[in-house]
């Protein structure tokens, strides 16, 4: 098999107006995020009041505070039954589920407010589209993409890719795990494998974190996805299957909830869409004969992701890296990659281009 994985972090969505972890709180603390929205007000004040009651933090050093040491003792206490201050644990999963949308809100309002070029999203998803729907004329499955990225920018892309070359058979986004569509009639999402079962194809497009646009009923666990909705969900909305199936009003039980792997040094992997998904990823990397890293620094804090590589990338695999030159931190993080794939990635696999710079290449 001829297979290539492409493997995205924070830093593929950067220059076209995407938040990289460090710049989430700046952007929550932004005045004009929040303006004439009493939701996203409400949601940030409880971030800070949160910082300020709980953890203490001076308000000079908010902008300096690492998002894992927020959600992990968040993390920690919930699964443990546990209280934070005045927050017991049930009101930290409700706290927790506000910060989700929260965070998800401020990456959205990044892309809004910088408007920068992303051009370049347009254009890889063309390419990797180009590659994907070969499969329609012989069943091979060439190309996958692996992401830590809840944003949709590249989802939204890849779907106007398949919707531009207007194929004849049935063809999806495939999120590789088992999802609704948020509206009952919308047949444009649909699993994968259908897709190809009907002699469509399906672009892989796996979210290890999580996505903006997945929300999950908590009883049928069930996941809806909507695209054109850029938020995490911040109003309630209701699993319509479970109110169908045993009759039930607007009841908390079956309200759906986003589905996003904040940053913490506990990752709850147990969710079965979770799970799904990096079980997917895992079959992926095993298969592929090129992995190429994008935008992604593998931060030490990732050390689910570090195990999945190095447990499920095949020792013959090409490994290529694709590091922002004008980073501080390239060459940190170059060295970074080789120690951890030893003589897999040598200097020569390495290149220091900005992510528009990669894609022109491929398209040239």
């Amino acid at each position: 098999m001829n297979k290539t994985v492409y493997f995205l972090g924070s830093g593929f969505s950067k220059e076209a107006g995407g938040l990289v972890q460090s710049e989430i709180i700046d952007t929550i603390l932004d005045e004009n995020f929040t303006r004439d929205d009493e939701r996203l007000i409400r949601a940030r004040d409880s971030f800070i009041g949160f910082l300020k009651e709980e953890l203490h933090i001076y308000k000079d050093h908010y902008c300096k505070v690492q998002l894992e040491d927020v959600f992990t003792p968040i993390d920690r206490c919930i699964w443990d039954g546990l209280s934070i201050g005045r927050y017991s644990s049930r009101a930290l999963v409700e706290l927790r589920e506000e910060f989700n949308a929260l965070m998800g809100a401020a990456v959205n309002y990044s892309f809004k407010k910088n408007e920068a070029c992303s051009d370049y999203v347009d254009e890889f998803a063309e390419y990797i589209n180009g590659i994907a729907r070969r499969r329609m004329e012989d069943g091979e499955d060439r190309v996958s993409v692996i992401t830590t990225n809840w944003d949709v920018l590249f989802d939204h892309a890849l779907k106007r890719a398949i919707e531009n070359t207007r194929p004849e058979k049935l063809s999806v986004v495939d999120y590789c795990c088992y999802v609704s569509s948020w509206d009952a009639n919308d047949d444009t999402i649909k699993p994968g494998l259908l897709a190809v079962g009907y002699g469509g194809y399906n672009i892989k497009l796996l979210k290890l974190h999580g996505s903006m646009n997945w929300f999950q009923c908590p009883l049928c666990q069930r996941m809806y996805v909507r695209f054109g909705e850029e938020i995490a969900i911040m109003k309630a909305a209701y699993c319509r299957h479970c109110r169908k199936n045993y009759g039930m009003p607007d009841i908390s039980s079956i309200k759906l909830q986003s589905n996003l792997l904040l940053p913490t040094y506990l990752k709850n992997l147990s969710n079965i869409q979770i799970k799904l998904v990096w079980q997917n990823a895992a079959i992926e990397l095993s298969e592929a004969k090129r992995i190429v890293f994008i935008g992604y620094s593998l931060p030490s804090a990732d050390f689910e992701i570090r195990q999945l590589l190095a447990r499920m990338i095949r020792p013959d695999a090409e490994i290529q890296v694709v590091l922002y030159p004008h980073s501080s931190s390239v060459e940190a993080e170059a060295e970074r990659y080789k120690n951890f794939f030893g003589s897999r990635v040598t200097e020569r696999d390495i290149f220091r281009l900005t992510v528009p710079e990669y894609v022109e290449n491929l398209k040239s």
